[in-house]
């Protein structure tokens, strides 16, 4: 099965900008993934899904939805 940034961070019960702090980068980079405005660096798709306890497997990316 896989999620989008926005429904792995709503089971997380997070906000946009606790994930944002939590991985160290800005809300406004973290608010670019999530609505597909921008591409996420291959360490940070990694940092991502341990985050959220997926595989990068498992993150479905807008562009592919």
């Amino acid at each position: 099965m896989k999620f989008t940034l926005r429904e792995l961070r709503a089971r997380k019960n997070k906000t946009q900008v606790e994930v944002a702090k939590d991985l160290g980068i800005s809300y406004q980079t973290y608010n670019a993934w999530e609505q597909d405005l921008s591409n996420v660096g291959i360490s940070k798709v990694y940092a991502l899904a341990e985050y959220f306890g997926v595989t990068i497997d498992q993150i479905k990316w807008e562009k592919n939805a």
